[in-house]
């Protein structure tokens, strides 16, 4: 399984191309894949003969996890599938390369090469292709490993997941029995022995002889609620485990706080109708308020480097280009495509493109190259007559921008009661690297473009 986004951790198989025994070439279309943000295509990395598929349709498997085996007509295929569990058919799809899948907590896109290690199976992963001997390589890394439980030059033998969830959790490896090939040891043996309590040592043994009793505990754990009738559950999307493994991790770690403004969006208005009775005499499509606020983020963001920027542990990353991700909806969840050098872009085109990435998105046709790779992003509710709201900063993104609706009020102007229209935008900024100053600097230009 190829790494096909840049937060992907796991893929669905969604759908085969073809059928066991049959002969394909390098590049052919063999599956269909769902990920968290499109379903894709999965291309053959040779030449050869498709001997077996492993998953079954709607199987799910972590990155660098078998899907298939390609090879010559008539190759035995039973100690490649012994190596990855034994057995047969779905079941065998990847109880062992999960093993050694990466973290559920995978950082996001802007994370280092270290951090994106565990998918080596899929260098070329930006177009869901990978190299047949990095495939190789990590097949033989889960199968050919030394494995046992026994110290090897002093070193425990263990998979890379299961060593850092050792070091994660405090366990020493020697104290854990594997239960891989040749007593490897695995996830499956850390989870188990996570769960076993820690035996105390000889003054904590000692001490608690002498401890009186502990009372009963006045309340027990709050259960999860029991199914009632009429109840019913639907598994998990990717994209919804995506979306609640990524904003989790950014509430989380980033320092939220949020500014308003109120911006007078009638010379807004009047600029936008003036634009689409051109565009209606020329036949091009119209501009929207969205595309207006666009725009506007993208002349600012050139001119704020600390929104236009991005944390890391040891430097603050400052952008180049200006790439605005427009937040869409989707039908299980959202989608950030991402409008690129939106600085360079005049109104038409911003529109243009939003409505075509958008329209694509919806029907997840998207590639990978146009969700990922964003500098700064926006969320419109104002469609569904929301004035105010607050988001979740999206990462590696510094800000977001938060559209309310525009909306017509009573307003003083030359200390006379009119008519206004009026839009709140809020900005959450992530105080790593964006102070209040700066932020309210950025979201006074925004104001003023969009004014003026």
């Amino acid at each position: 399984m190829p790494k096909m986004s840049d937060t992907m951790v796991e893929g669905v198989l969604s759908a085969w191309m073809v059928e066991e025994g049959q002969s394909v070439a390098a590049g052919d279309v063999i599956a269909q894949v769902e990920t968290d943000k499109a379903t894709m295509d999965l291309e053959a990395y040779d030449d050869g003969v498709l001997l077996k598929r492993v998953v079954a349709e709607g199987g799910s498997v972590p990155i660098g996890g078998l899907i298939a085996i390609l090879g010559k007509a008539g190759e035995d295929v039973a100690t490649i599938l012994a190596s990855y569990g034994g057995g047969d058919g779905a079941n065998a799809a990847a109880e062992a390369p999960k093993e050694d899948a990466p973290k559920a907590e995978a950082p996001a896109a802007q994370d280092t090469p270290k951090a994106q290690a565990p998918a080596a199976a899929a260098p070329d992963a930006v177009h869901g292709k990978a190299r047949s001997d990095a495939a190789a390589d990590a097949s033989a890394s889960t199968a050919a490993a030394p494995a046992s439980s026994s110290s090897d030059g002093g070193r425990a033998k263990a998979s890379p997941l299961a060593r850092s969830m050792a070091k994660e959790h405090g366990l020493e490896l020697g104290a854990v029995a594997g239960s891989g090939p040749e007593g490897r040891i695995v996830r499956r043996d850390i989870e188990a022995a996570m769960k076993q309590p820690a035996a105390p040592s000889a003054p904590q043994a000692e001490a608690a002889k002498a401890a009186p009793a502990p009372a009963a505990a006045s309340s027990e754990p709050v259960a999860r609620r029991a199914p009632q009738p009429g109840d019913t559950s639907r598994p998990n999307s990717q994209m919804r485990k995506a979306i609640a493994r990524r904003l989790a991790q950014s509430k989380f770690s980033a320092p939220h706080f949020y500014l308003t403004v109120d911006v007078d969006m009638e010379g807004a208005a009047d600029f936008r109708t003036r634009l689409n009775a051109a565009a209606d005499k020329q036949g091009r499509g119209k501009v929207s308020v969205n595309d207006l606020v666009t725009k506007a983020c993208a002349a600012a963001l050139r001119r704020h480097t600390y929104v236009n920027a991005s944390w890391g542990d040891d430097a603050i990353t400052f952008h180049s280009g200006v790439h605005v991700a427009i937040a869409v909806a989707m039908e299980d969840g959202l989608i950030t495509p991402v409008v690129r050098d939106a600085d360079r872009k005049g109104l038409a085109e911003i529109a243009a493109e939003t409505r075509d990435l958008a329209g694509r998105a919806r029907e997840k046709k998207l590639g990978p190259d146009e969700f990922a790779g964003s500098t700064f992003t926006t969320s419109n509710l104002g469609m569904f007559g929301i004035e105010a709201f607050t988001s979740i900063i999206n990462p590696p993104n510094a800000c977001i921008l938060a559209i309310g609706a525009v909306r017509e009020e009573p307003v003083v102007k030359d200390g006379q009661i009119v008519v206004g229209s009026r839009m709140k935008l809020t900005l959450s900024c992530d105080h790593r690297v964006v102070d209040g100053a700066r932020g309210a600097a950025f979201l006074t230009d925004v104001r003023a473009l969009l004014e003026e």
